[in-house]
């Protein structure tokens, strides 16, 4: 399954929502209840029948929700965000394991072919890629699509856009990483077209090698998809937000305290107060520090496809759905 396992090693929890909930954990509970007001809440339907959740196929010891907590990351690629609600360019499943004390994460390649729950382009097959349901219906849509499409139990969402990430890059000064010589072109061309929006000036990236990257320049390098496969891009990613954990990680509690103010008003979830101070306490209590990742589909599980001469990626659907349960509830159905 292309499984690939850290242990000892916390910072190779490489998303947004267990970065910041790790960073509340290390913080005093009374500072942590006063940062909370500063996250964007919304509400959303609890509904599982809404949100499109087959409960039967969850209500088994072995997939017990006090168990296995599911919650879908959303990296949100808008380029104006006062008229686009943009396209989830980055979609996660974070699972966090309390029955075998591990974190996984798995990535949904954005060019999927699914069901769009009566959403899309397409007159009579309402099927478009994973990635544009964000556009039709927000956050909501996008987890009722992965919830009906890979029978998922999801009911609550993280979300971070292009310029959240860029400023909490920016407040924990930067990130490192090795940059190809085939991948600065394009590094520069993400942030020519982003500066313009913003109507600023960027800092280009000139050389190769281990270098600081900014929080513009980490983005446009985690946008890259002509370098290497559309694969590869999501391993971007996961490696920048994999810098930010190391580097929020490695930051004493005065740090950490300057550094939530900074991150926290980027980041909108569906979780509660309370919801979230129970995250921290499991993530911190139970000292996870196994992470496992996965990609659906699999190489082998997926195809290219067209359908009205556009591009997709198929799927084979009855075995990707089976190995996504496996991987997550480590079942062997």
């Amino acid at each position: 399954m292309n499984k690939k396992t850290s242990k000892k090693k916390k910072w190779k929890v490489v998303i947004i929502i267990l970065l910041v909930l790790c960073v509340l954990a290390a913080i005093p509970f009374y500072i942590i209840t006063s940062k909370l007001g500063k996250i964007n809440t919304t509400k959303i339907t609890e509904n599982p029948s809404e949100l499109k959740i087959d409960e039967n196929k969850f209500n088994t010891p072995d997939k017990n929700e006090n168990d296995f907590i599911n919650v879908l990351l959303l990296g949100i690629d808008s380029r104006d965000t006062s008229t686009d609600p943009g396209r989830s360019d980055s979609m996660i499943i974070a699972t966090i394991d309390k029955k075998h004390n591990k974190i996984k994460l798995t990535s949904l390649m954005r060019d999927t072919l699914v069901d769009t729950t009566g959403h899309g382009p397409m007159e009579g097959l309402n099927q478009d890629r994973l990635n544009h349901t964000y556009a039709y219906g927000g956050a909501l849509l996008t987890m009722q699509t992965i919830n009906q499409n890979f029978d998922m139990n999801l009911k609550n969402y993280v979300k971070v856009d292009f310029w959240g990430l860029e400023k909490i890059i920016d407040s924990i000064g930067g990130v490192t990483i090795d940059v190809r010589q085939e991948e600065i072109q394009y590094i520069n061309s993400y942030m020519s077209e982003t500066s313009k929006i913003k109507k600023e000036s960027f800092i280009p990236v000139k050389k190769t090698g281990m270098q600081k990257l900014n929080g513009r320049q980490a983005v446009a390098y985690s946008r890259i998809r002509y370098v290497g496969t559309d694969y590869e891009r999501t391993e971007r990613q996961r490696k920048v937000l994999s810098e930010v954990f190391k580097s929020i990680s490695q930051k004493n509690t005065l740090e950490l305290y300057k550094a939530v103010d900074t991150i926290l008003p980027y980041v909108e979830t569906s979780f509660t107060k309370a919801e979230l101070l129970g995250l921290a306490s499991s993530v911190a209590l139970n000292k996870i520090t196994t992470v496992e990742q996965y990609r659906i589909p699999e190489d082998k599980l997926g195809f290219t496809t067209y359908v009205n001469k556009q591009y997709f990626i198929g799927w084979k659907k009855d075995e990707t759905i089976s190995n996504l349960h496996k991987f997550i509830f480590e079942t062997d159905k």
